[in-house]
């Protein structure tokens, strides 16, 4: 056929590639190679007319771009594609990237970037892998050492060798590979493609990492010392590659190598430490990471990490922003500092706590749990006999009715989170002492004393369960008021600390936990049933099978206590989808919770609304076969309710809307269902609801508006059939008065006056709103309207 019948069908061919079963089985796979053969050898030298030859270089382009797809798209069968692709195309791709025309060059560099793995995938014997990686070589080394190249080749370049020498490094002779590593170095050095050489070095560096045969060392020395001078740079993307590309790099060092230069580690820690600081926590993250690599691969290099890094590490400490990675990756590298001996944890703890004394440090909760977890991580790292005495000597040090509140804090949060790593029950006295004083802080007259001592219980109960939690399951029974809230709160992160540990089983616990839980359903305290909500959906998670039934059971209660229980109820199952239990234990339970939307108490139906909105977030499956019996309904009706009150004042009088907050979250259901699955929802049903919303208070009405805004995009035809019911809404709120509002109130104003000429105007765009005549005549109106105008040329610019 012509050339562009054949690009019709190499584009038809590129999107089946994309079904199952791809372009087919063996057959089809060589027919098409053969076919892109043809197109590739086409002939498009001086003698041909120019326009022909621009045409063959395009289907070389889509040709080759057909043969990348076939490669990655997973559809096919390795084998086939590799039996095909060696004897048929590899040479001719081979050829391409000696072509003159950029686009195919890079394209064909593209392809030979997919062959290594693929024939890993295609178990291909060791002859062919040698042949394929010299033809890949072959290729690949002209355009890698060239330099007046375009940018796109150069960095499909970099990839491709990439790909060569982290698969097929084992069929590269030394000479190759050197030369390559080589090239590397120089692409590093380069300012245009330091990058994508930055990139390259790390994915040869982890396949180096799982391979003896890939020797890294003959350019180690120079790549480290490129890639610490890059730290210095002002470009944060430069720099996070970079420190990326170290932490790969040094784990590929052997344990001991007398050609690598000592020095360099010297320089490169000096530059880590100078970047870590709480400005950029991701770069701060990085550069510990990639400390705490070479500590791990260097251990001689201890001092150079205490001297260099350790001060911009103990200054980071005491941050109120450490969070996350970064938390995580400092308490990774002072664990591998004790471990290695680059520091004592004696002298380390003295540090740490001397922290506390930094400005500010004290009245900041985040900074003493961080220094907390600090000062537990290296304590377990530290011998099991120091470890008892630094045990007894923290507990020592707690007192309930300190002055020092701080520092009180500090020891209950160390001795909590070291006994949620440690078990302390093997410690002659320290978990009896530990129960004594945690139940003495919850009779403290500080309230950030009482809350320690709660997170504290909790976490120390995830090493010693036994000690732990019938002591606190007892103390729960006689308790009631705040001390009840706190022991729940205990409860509450024993549970949560639990399901983070690795191979947590909780079942034989359950019949322990479950009585004073079911028993404080009921509870008159919003806080505790808050409390006990939470632990109940962290315990669903865990054990589905003995929680759900129990929560099913207890949203059926018709006892005097029922609001209150169904209240718990639903934030428990809430706080289950949130948490991410399975959904396939959890869907047979969903029709009778969602019964929940029906009750009289508007709380009741709140938490309801809310159960509803986190499950179509976070697990649509759970309620789309039920939506439109189950949800919908009550969904339109509680978008739509109304229950206005007037609370007299004495010199004036207050209305009351006890419906708005159900009317938000009923919104909030509709657009989250918009997003996660609209082919569930009714939207001519909703139009009618929509457009009372838009006449609502300025909260509904800016939920409105967005909501029209996707249906737009989405659901336009309803949209148009409803125009004309809209108009009345939109038109008070484009003409809203400022009345005598200034500042922030004048503003306030000013922006919903032009969310709803967003709206209109968006409406105004979509196909067939010429047959709503109501509509459009007020949209001309308002175009028309010179009060609009600044307003409207305000939301055309945006």
């Amino acid at each position: 056929g012509g050339e562009r019948s054949k690009s019709s069908a190499i584009a038809l061919l590129s999107t089946l590639c994309l079904a199952p079963g791809g372009i087919g089985s063996s057959e089809q796979i060589t027919s098409v190679f053969r076919h892109v053969k043809t197109i590739l050898n086409a002939d498009d030298d001086a003698n041909t007319r120019r326009h022909t030859a621009v045409n063959s270089k395009s289907l070389k382009l889509e040709a080759l771009c057909l043969v990348r797809i076939m490669l990655s798209c997973k559809k096919h069968d390795a084998s086939d594609i590799k039996s095909a692709l060696l004897p048929i195309l590899l040479s001719d791709i081979c050829k391409c990237v000696q072509e003159d025309w950029y686009k195919v060059i890079s394209e064909a560099l593209r392809v030979l970037m997919e062959i290594p793995g693929l024939l890993v995938l295609g178990s291909a014997t060791k002859a062919e892998k040698d042949e394929v990686a010299t033809s890949l070589y072959d290729a690949i080394e002209p355009r890698l050492s060239e330099h007046d190249l375009d940018q796109e080749i150069k960095e499909c370049a970099l990839s491709a060798s990439a790909s060569l020498v982290s698969v097929l490094h084992a069929s590269l002779s030394p000479d190759q590979k050197n030369r390559i590593l080589t090239l590397l170095l120089d692409r590093l050095k380069n300012d245009t493609t330091r990058i994508a050489a930055i990139k390259t070095l790390s994915k040869v560096g982890r396949a180096a990492k799982s391979s003896e045969d890939l020797d890294l060392t003959s350019v180690m020395n120079e790549a480290l010392e490129q890639l610490a001078l890059l730290l210095r740079q002002q470009s944060r993307s430069l720099k996070q590659s970079a420190l990326e590309c170290i932490d790969t790099l040094v784990l590929c060092l052997p344990e001991s190598d007398i050609d690598m230069d000592e020095g360099l580690f010297d320089s490169v820690l000096k530059d880590l430490g100078e970047i870590i600081a709480d400005t950029d926590l991701h770069i701060c993250h990085l550069s510990l990471s990639a400390s705490n690599s070479i500590l791990k691969a260097r251990p001689s290099t201890g001092s150079l990490v205490k001297g260099h890094v350790l001060p911009a590490s103990l200054e980071l400490s005491k941050s109120a922003l450490l969070q996350d990675p970064a938390l995580t990756s400092l308490l990774n590298l002072l664990e591998q500092m004790v471990a290695s001996g680059a520091i004592g944890f004696d002298e380390l703890h003295k540090l740490l706590e001397a922290q506390m004394a930094g400005d500010g440090s004290k009245g900041s909760k985040q900074v003493i749990s961080n220094l907390a977890q600090c000062i537990a991580t290296i304590a377990v790292t530290s011998p099991s006999a120091k470890q008892e005495k630094f045990m007894k000597s923290t507990i020592s040090a707690i007192k309930p009715s300190s002055t020092d509140v701080a520092a009180t804090q500090l020891n209950l949060l160390v001795s909590g989170n070291f006994g949620r790593k440690v078990d302390v029950s093997k410690m002659k006295g320290v978990a009896q002492s530990m129960q004594k004083i945690y139940f003495e802080s919850f009779d403290s007259s500080n309230e950030d004393i009482k809350h320690a001592a709660a997170l504290a219980l909790g976490r120390a109960s995830v090493g010693a369960i036994d000690p732990f939690l019938p002591a606190l399951l007892s103390a729960l029974e006689g308790s009631s008021g705040k001390k009840q809230y706190l022991l729940f709160s205990s409860l509450r992160e024993f549970i949560h600390c639990y399901r983070e540990t690795e191979g947590s089983d909780l079942s034989s616990s359950v019949p322990m936990l479950l009585p004073p839980l079911e028993m404080n359903c009921g509870n008159e305290e919003e806080g505790v049933r808050a409390m006990v909500a939470e632990c109940l959906g962290a315990l669903a998670c865990l054990e589905p099978k003995a929680i759900l039934p129990v929560l099913q059971k207890l949203a059926t209660d018709d006892s005097d206590k029922k609001v209150h229980i169904h209240w718990t109820v639903g934030n428990a199952v809430k706080f289950a989808i949130g948490g991410q239990i399975n959904p396939t234990e959890l869907a047979p339970f969903m029709p009778t919770f969602l019964e929940l939307l029906k009750e009289d108490d508007l709380a009741v139906k709140n938490v309801a609304l809310l159960m509803v909105y986190s499950a179509v977030h976070h697990a649509p499956q759970l309620v789309v076969g039920i939506m439109k019996e189950q949800v919908l309904p009550q969904l339109y009706e509680l978008a739509q309710l109304n229950m206005e009150r007037k609370i007299d004042l004495g010199p004036f009088k207050h209305t009351v809307d006890d419906a708005l907050p159900l009317r938000k979250a009923a919104l909030s259901v509709f657009s989250t269902c918009l997003d996660k699955c609209p082919s569930s929802l009714d939207i001519p049903a909703f139009m009618p609801v929509l457009a009372k919303a838009l006449a609502d208070v300025e909260d509904i009405q800016l939920q409105s508006h967005q909501i029209v805004h996707t249906l737009c995009a989405q659901h336009p035809i309803p949209l148009v059939q409803a125009a004309d019911s809209f108009v009345a809404a939109l038109e008070k709120t484009v003409n809203k008065k400022k009345g005598q509002k200034t500042g922030t109130e004048l503003e306030r104003v000013y922006e919903w006056i032009k969310s709803g000429l967003r709206v209109m105007l968006d409406i105004s765009k979509l196909d067939g709103i010429i047959g709503a005549r109501k509509f459009c005549d007020f949209a001309d109106r308002i175009k028309k309207s010179k009060p609009h105008a600044p307003f409207l040329a305000q939301v055309e610019n945006e």
